[in-house]
């Protein structure tokens, strides 16, 4: 079976002037169906660039990525447009809904930039996975932080995504919520998707069954047991 993603000498190279910062160096890793892993590390150790590498918000400075054997580092922008739409969930710290639509509009709208047929049911049964189906027609304003980002989890899973990557996605809840958010990205798990989260929660990290550290760049990955991180966080 092919990996979902797979990185291979993958390097991230940023230039500030005459300085080069190498924000990822010589990552080779693989992600396979139906894992939950956690990405840990400092502010600044590399996590939401590789996460934005592997979802195709950005491109490697070498190397190569590739999803569901597909190589995505060389295609054009029309092309990894359509990889992101299929393929990948996104969640990110902030919610990134849109003020004036309901939670129902914002969870359709990935199937309207796919233009795909929105069928109500189908946006009712992805709130009702959240516990949210009864604030289909409210708005952000009117839901809480942890709602707001259950909303997202299921605006993220409708359009059938092979993987959810997930950058802090409970970085601005508070315990109760995060607790939440996180049963939800289990749950979903449970079903055969895979997820990556970054986090800063090491509760949370020790919860999931591979936790890849990444320090200046570079990267360890070690499987956990159910009760204790090995290796370095």
């Amino acid at each position: 079976m092919l990996p979902v993603i797979a990185l291979e000498g993958v390097e991230k190279i940023y230039r500030r002037g005459s300085e080069e910062i190498h924000a990822l160096k010589d990552v080779n890793i693989t992600f396979q169906e139906g894992e939950f892993i956690s990405i840990v590390g400092q502010s600044g150790s590399g996590k939401t660039t590789l996460l934005n590498i592997m979802g195709c918000l950005d491109r490697p400075t070498r190397g190569t990525v590739k999803i569901d054997g597909i190589e995505v580092s060389t295609m054009n922008e029309k092309e990894i447009s359509r990889i992101r739409r299929e393929k990948i969930g996104f969640i990110f710290q902030q919610f990134y809904l849109i003020p004036g639509l309901t939670a129902a509009e914002n969870v359709a709208l990935p199937l309207k930039f796919s233009r795909k047929p929105i069928d109500k049911k189908y946006i009712l049964s992805l709130l009702d996975t959240v516990g949210l189906d009864m604030r289909a027609k409210h708005t952000p304003d009117q839901l809480s932080g942890g709602e707001m980002q259950r909303v997202a989890i299921a605006r993220a899973i409708a359009n059938h995504p092979h993987v959810i990557l997930a950058d802090e996605p409970t970085g601005t809840l508070d315990t109760k919520n995060s607790m939440i958010i996180f049963e939800l990205l289990k749950s979903l798990n449970s079903r055969g998707l895979t997820i990556i989260l970054v986090t800063h929660n090491v509760a949370f990290a020790e919860k999931t069954g591979r936790v890849i550290s990444i320090s200046d760049g570079q990267m360890n990955s070690t499987r956990l047991d159910s009760k204790h991180i090995t290796g370095s966080i």
